[in-house]
């Protein structure tokens, strides 16, 4: 070490007296544990000049081999030093080889030739056509080889004296060869070829061994390749370490998409788990492709810290996180499919830094890469933060092979999914086409006796009582409802209503509450109102009646959370508002049966505008959707800017108009409430029953043990969502108002009640005993 820190000091000390061709070369210090350093080398010099290093380092070759490969030397260096040698040793090339036999020696002799140039692919296919060349050119005129590789053109041709030379050639305008021997790689392409011209003929076993020879070199070729690709990427064991991890994924991906999908989460949960170690990235998310709307969402979106913890919207998994295709870098991506790497993510104008705003989290490098399936992406994985350093080319080069399988799992998943949730839509249909049926011929040739009401006042009023109604007139008068309403506008077929409007009735089922009565009394509250309004256009108002009349069609008795709890059938379908769409689809199906197409005198656009119009409102009738159109429609009035002519504000409408129909015994008499109150108990304890057959402890309200406190779970009912409904409707239709204070009314009388029941059951706890107030 001191003798090194010497020979540098006297190197310095003497740079100004060196001459130009002695210049002194300076060697940098190097540790002294991987070279040593012989004393003589540091003792009674005065000066170092170059050609003293050149005498030194001649007689201690070892010193310099050691000096080269302490990585004093970088690899760039290194590998330009032996380019340049290379470059002239083929220069210096057409000094003569000595002809002599193919024998096993110079198989050996020529094979380490081709090794120690296995970093220069150029070099491997000269050396292999000099291979070739000694095999077959047994004169010494009648042959010729010309090697084509990178560096150009190259003759080979044995001399009078029966040595090799080499002379560079033109590439173009050369006799045809007698034979053309390509050098294949792995992926189909030419690294080189080499030319036989020959005054002779050469054999069909020269022409064999040629291609052996051609083969063994391809090889050859491709791993000098990976080797070169190895060295510039740094670590070879790294590298090899990390495709035996990518290769080892691959399989394991393979495997999922033929055995183990379970569902579209699984695979996604496994392709962010292994991205995110691939690329040693803090955390990653991968965003699908809506082609539909042009947005990207997500429901589970990150997974981080290295391990396989990952987070869902919410514990069902049914909300998403959504943004348009032009936001963001992962728009981007999905957008152009080219590959987004990074260094810093706020100086990219494409960075959306809402989202670091809102979690806290702060990224710097980003890498987000397109997932593919055939030519359109149909995905996007970003990876976040790079742990050490930023996202390099050998990232981009593992996630790539990584994509193809990633596409190919999540189009699986997708597919199985569909197959999944059609054979759910098979088994709900058999179960539909078991328990109904659509009208008999009898039916509706009895409706047709009975045809022949006047005018029926008492039905233009909110107070009638539809429970009085025989089950044959109550479809008697339904299609009395949509002729007063719709017979100058619309030109129904008369049969066609009458069978539509029996097998509406058919397809209600026999269950406590949700059932054929209450449909009827739904639609008949619409009546009732669109009799006092006009604000509506005929089509509206005919898909409002519809709706109505068809909104809780095939009710099982049991509420949306039941059926998911359940893992029913219709809950693998349907992911929100379960029974709703299942109620719009029955619609649909019974409009689509033979007569009873009550809508088939409309334009297609006109058809396709009314199912629209008719799966909103059956929709709206979800509570869950109550809560945020009253909201809206509480803030206008407020503000004074509900439009009516606003498409908006007109939707949102007919929404809290279907909810507010649905609520209609809540605005009924007194006694027509208590009487439905009664029977909407009786169905919400069958669930409860139901729940708890299951294991598991129903809601209060469906308690059947805590039915002394039905009056206050009433109150809280009234005032939490039947009140406020009519209040918005009445705020823009006036003549809604007489709802409003009638549900105020019932409200104030449930009050009383419930008031009655707590002082009740102090006195029944006082006592012993317990008693529930009916009304």
């Amino acid at each position: 070490s001191s003798g090194t820190r010497n020979q540098t000091s006297t190197s310095k000390s003497s740079t100004k007296s060196s001459s130009p061709r002695s210049t002194p070369l300076r060697l940098p210090l190097v540790s002294s544990s991987s070279i040593r350093t012989p004393r003589k080398m540091s003792e009674g010099r005065s000066s170092l000049t170059e050609q003293r290093v050149i005498n030194y380092l001649n007689s201690n070759p070892k010193f310099l081999e050691n000096y080269v490969i302490s990585n004093a030397v970088d690899n760039t260096t290194f590998h330009r030093w032996a380019g340049k040698r290379n470059l002239r040793e083929k220069r210096h090339s057409s000094k003569t080889l000595p002809a002599q036999s193919w024998t096993g020696k110079d198989l050996e002799s020529r094979r380490r030739v081709i090794h120690d140039h296995s970093h220069d692919a150029s070099r491997m296919v000269y050396e292999i056509g000099v291979c070739m060349t000694q095999v077959i050119s047994a004169s010494s005129d009648s042959f010729e080889a010309i090697i084509e590789n990178e560096d150009g053109s190259f003759s080979l041709h044995r001399t009078s004296d029966g040595t090799l030379k080499q002379k560079k050639v033109k590439r173009n305008g050369r006799p045809v060869p007698q034979h053309t021997q390509k050098l294949i790689n792995c992926e189909g392409g030419t690294i080189g070829q080499i030319e036989f011209h020959s005054t002779r003929e050469i054999t069909s076993k020269e022409r064999q061994i040629l291609n052996i020879i051609g083969t063994w070199a391809s090889s050859c070729v491709h791993f000098a390749q990976l080797s070169s690709q190895l060295q510039e990427h740094g670590d070879q064991s790294e590298m090899f370490l990390r495709q035996r991890k990518l290769h080892s994924f691959l399989l394991d991906v393979a495997k999922s998409i033929f055995q183990d999908i379970v569902s579209m989460d699984n695979v996604i949960i496994k392709v962010l788990n292994f991205a995110q170690s691939l690329v040693n990235a803090e955390r990653t998310s991968l965003f699908l492709v809506d082609s539909k709307t042009k947005e990207l969402y997500a429901r589970i979106f990150d997974v981080g810290q290295g391990n396989d913890e990952h987070t869902k919207i919410n514990s069902d998994g049914n909300k998403e996180i959504r943004f348009p295709m032009t936001e963001g870098i992962a728009g981007y991506v999905a957008r152009t499919g080219e590959v987004v790497n990074t260094e810093n993510a706020y100086e990219d104008e494409r960075f959306n830094k809402a989202i670091d705003e809102k979690t806290g989290f702060h990224t710097t490098t980003i890498l987000s890469m397109p997932i593919f399936i055939r030519t359109s992406v149909i995905g996007v994985v970003q990876m976040i933060n790079k742990k050490e350093g930023i996202f390099n080319k050998a990232d981009e080069d593992a996630f790539e092979m990584f994509a193809v399988y990633c596409g190919l799992a999540l189009h699986h998943a997708k597919l199985y999914d569909k197959i999944r949730r059609s054979e759910q839509k098979y088994r709900v249909a058999l179960e539909v086409l078991a328990y109904h049926s659509v009208c008999h011929r009898d039916e509706v040739a009895k409706l047709k006796e009975l045809d022949n009401l006047d005018k029926i006042v008492e039905l233009e009023t909110y107070d009638f009582n539809g429970m009085k109604l025989s089950e044959l007139e109550k479809p008697l008068y339904a299609v009395y409802m949509f002729r007063t309403l719709f017979n100058d506008k619309f030109r129904f077929d008369p049969d066609d209503l009458m069978r539509f409007t029996l097998t509406v009735r058919k397809n209600y089922r026999r269950v406590a509450y949700h059932n054929w009565a209450h449909g009827w009394s739904v639609a008949h509250a619409m009546f009732v109102l669109l009799n006092s309004t006009d604000i509506f256009t005929p089509f509206e108002a005919l898909a409002l009646f519809i709706s109505c009349i068809c909104h809780d069609l095939d009710h099982r008795g049991k509420n949306n959370q039941y059926m998911k709890n359940m893992a029913t059938p219709l809950a693998s379908i349907y992911t929100t508002s379960v029974m709703e769409h299942h109620h719009f689809n029955q619609t649909v199906t019974i409009l689509q049966q033979d007569g009873h197409n009550i809508l088939k005198s409309m334009s297609s656009d006109e058809y396709k505008k009314a199912l629209a119009t008719i799966k909103k409102c059956i929709l709206a009738t979800d509570l869950a959707l109550f809560f945020k159109n009253r909201a809206v429609l509480s803030g206008l009035i407020a503000e004074n800017k509900f439009d009516v002519n606003d498409i908006d504000h007109r939707e949102r409408l007919q929404a809290i108009l279907m909810t507010g129909c649905d609520l209609i015994a809540s605005a009924k008499p007194w006694q027509i409430q208590t009487e439905t109150v009664k029977v909407i108990f009786e169905e919400f304890y069958e669930q409860g029953d139901a729940e708890r057959k299951n294991g598991s402890d129903p809601n209060p309200m469906m308690d059947r043990t805590k039915h002394m406190e039905l009056p206050q779970m009433q109150v809280g009912f009234m005032r939490g969502i039947c009140v406020p409904c009519y209040d918005v409707i009445a705020a823009i239709i006036p003549q809604v108002g007489k709802l409003r204070d009638q549900c105020e009314y019932n409200a104030k009388m449930w009050e009383k009640l419930a008031e009655e029941q707590k002082q009740r059951n102090e006195d029944a706890k006082a006592n012993g005993t317990e008693e529930l107030i009916v009304p």
